[in-house]
């Protein structure tokens, strides 16, 4: 899927001499078109432009395969009901399953963007933070961190997952900043109870594991931001979650020379849906609202 992105991008810039005018017709930024470029000449091994501040040019290879490049994908719009459909015609409904904070603080407007787009395909959006199996439970597209692997299911990575050791200024004037992650029994440490049952630090090759007895746990990641914000203690949250309050110094970061081991936010789809085009519009529309994730 992500070839076939890159090369709509690659299609559309070349029939246009521009990234901004290709960006507009596919509906996405300038940098996503720039990074679909990039990724397809890192593929192939050479470059499709050349770009200077004022144009970008087609080099000559770029310039030979231009219209077989167009024509395979007309031929696989024709095949898959791809961008030949309008948005505004297509009527249907899709079953999204999202982790509570995540929507909350990042992908209201990405679905929002999707119902203006298409009008006629009715959400159903659960925010649940547990492992769901999407074919069993009826979901078309599952999002989360940790999910189950059942079969007949197309994984897609949506964005990097960083996770931020933090405490409010107030905590750590009265605790103490701990120095090495040993020290965090000594500590009031806030877990997020669906998903860390220790917490795992690295730092120049060495890696520490920690269990926990925890002096507050949530399922609720915005709960736990409340309680690190109100001084209660440390807590292990992602850095969508934190960035905010880090930025306006209601949170610091705690062992900031050592590294939680990072992971991913995926998105799971049954095998069955994965050709439906409402459906890969949505995941590209959360990717492109999460390509900035913790800024």
């Amino acid at each position: 899927m992500d070839k076939i992105l890159s090369l709509r991008a690659y299609v559309a810039t070349a029939r246009h001499g521009s990234f901004s005018a290709a960006a507009r017709e596919l509906n996405v930024v300038p940098s996503v078109v720039t990074k679909r470029i990039n990724e397809l000449e890192a593929s192939i091994g050479a470059p499709l432009f050349e770009r200077t501040t004022r144009s970008v040019a087609p080099t000559s290879l770029a310039a030979g395969h231009t219209s077989r490049a167009a024509q395979l994908l007309g031929q696989l719009d024709e095949l898959i009901g791809g961008p030949a459909a309008r948005p505004e015609d297509i009527v249907g409904r899709l079953k999204v399953k999202a982790p509570t904070a995540l929507a909350a603080t990042r992908l209201r407007p990405a679905f929002a963007r999707f119902q203006h787009m298409f009008p006629k395909v009715d959400l159903e959006i659960a925010l649940l933070d547990r492992q769901i199996d999407p074919v069993e439970d009826g979901y078309d597209l599952a999002i989360g961190v940790v999910q189950l692997h059942p079969g007949g299911v197309i994984e897609d990575v949506l964005c990097p997952l960083r996770l931020v050791l933090c405490a409010a200024p107030d905590y750590v004037a009265r605790k103490g900043m701990p120095v090495h992650p040993n020290e965090l029994p000594n500590h009031d440490c806030m877990t997020f109870s669906s998903t860390q049952p220790e917490w795992r630090f690295e730092k120049k090759g060495t890696s520490v594991r920690m269990m926990l007895r925890p002096k507050f746990s949530s399922n609720d990641l915005l709960l736990l931001l409340t309680a690190a914000v109100q001084g209660n203690g440390l807590s292990l949250l992602p850095d969508y979650v934190v960035s905010r309050a880090l930025k306006e110094r209601e949170l610091v970061r705690v062992l900031p020379d050592w590294n939680v081991p990072p992971s991913e936010i995926r998105a799971v789809v049954p095998t069955h849906r994965a050709a439906d085009f409402a459906l890969r519009s949505l995941l590209e529309i959360l990717k492109e609202e999460l390509s900035n994730i913790g800024r």
